[in-house]
């Protein structure tokens, strides 16, 4: 799962620390199983806030705003079962998510993998319950006249990220370990998303981690050129919630689920019918990019909003490459994803 430069950004809630701002943010690689161990206490002191948080007729969803993906459609083209209600909550990173579904201020998060296997792995009961894409958003973008040419003119220069410890931070290893650099030889920055992740790359940073719509739209203006785009599969963003949570709502989370597969259906028979929905999200992109981008998203979505084994593997060995994870740490398949829900929806 961004805007445009000049993309209007959804009112978004008050976090302790904005992203939107870069500023140097070096950290080792295991800064997720770390976070996920901080965040034990903190489920521990919540649990009842994260079991009861909210009502019986709203999901509030947190997500990394601007994308394209079954989540939004769904949302901003209501289709879910009368009487359920959706609210989106928008944040810079997912680490800002993680610790709002954890704390119980929203119910389900828009995420990656990563966060649910460094939650198990910590015994944080948070699984995965969609899969809403099997490709990694982010491409590494950097102004057509910078010079840099590869990953590896990027040593010791500023790189932005989302935030660290995001999934865009996660493919910047990728694309580091993939060039035969040291991440650590980078200089990593905090930049958010949408016109502030491009405020980053215009006022010095050597590149940075970009997603569609905006990444095309960029592309397009032959202003910018992709440095490095990934090219193998990765289940990159989830619908993952809290299971305590889930068990005490079963029926408004099937109902949430029901909507992702009807947005999902519909946008494969017309893809018009998404980008019809996606107007509301306001990118300052035209209709061409806009269609390209929503095209690409339908395709990376997995069918059924489900994944099998073999593509959870292929995960992990990326997350385990990286540094992510200990390769010890890694939850089961089964422990990781529940899709029960999603056969009855």
């Amino acid at each position: 799962m961004n805007e445009d430069s000049m993309l209007h950004r959804a009112p978004r809630v008050p976090r302790a620390s904005a992203t939107s701002s870069p500023r140097p943010a070096r950290r080792r690689p295991l800064a997720p199983i770390a976070l996920a161990t901080a965040l034990l206490t903190l489920l521990t002191a919540c649990s009842a806030a994260t079991g009861s948080g909210g009502d019986a007729t709203t999901v509030r969803v947190g997500n990394v705003c601007g994308g394209i993906n079954p989540s939004t459609i769904a949302t901003d083209a209501k289709t879910f079962p009368s009487g359920t209600k959706v609210k989106k909550i928008c944040f810079d990173g997912g680490a800002e998510a993680l610790q709002a579904l954890i704390g119980g201020s929203i119910d389900v998060f828009i995420g990656s993998p990563e966060h649910i296997v460094s939650a198990r792995s910590k015994d944080l009961p948070v699984r995965g319950y969609a899969a809403l894409s099997r490709r990694v958003p982010y491409s590494l973008v950097t102004k057509a006249d910078s010079g840099i040419r590869g990953v590896k003119d990027l040593r010791d220069k500023t790189v932005a990220v989302t935030s660290v410890g995001s999934l865009s931070d996660t493919e910047l290893l990728k694309a580091a370990a993939d060039a035969d650099i040291p991440y650590k030889g980078l200089k990593v920055i905090n930049g958010g998303v949408g016109a502030s992740i491009v405020a980053a790359i215009d006022k010095g940073a050597a590149a940075g981690m970009v997603s569609d719509p905006q990444l095309t739209q960029l592309v397009h203006s032959g202003k910018y050129r992709v440095v490095w785009k990934p090219d193998f599969d990765y289940v990159s963003l989830v619908a993952l919630a809290n299971t305590s949570w889930v068990d005490k709502h079963r029926a408004l989370m099937t109902d949430y689920l029901r909507g992702l597969t009807t947005a999902e259906d519909k946008s494969r028979a017309d893809r018009s019918f998404a980008v019809k929905a996606l107007a509301k999200e306001k990118f300052a992109v035209s209709p061409g990019v806009l269609d390209e981008a929503t095209a690409q998203a339908i395709a990376n979505t997995p069918k059924g909003l489900k994944i099998d084994g073999g593509v959870y593997r292929k995960t992990i060995d990326v997350l385990v490459q990286t540094g992510r994870i200990p390769a010890d740490r890694v939850p089961d398949f089964a422990d990781a994803f529940d899709f029960s829900l999603l056969k009855s929806s």
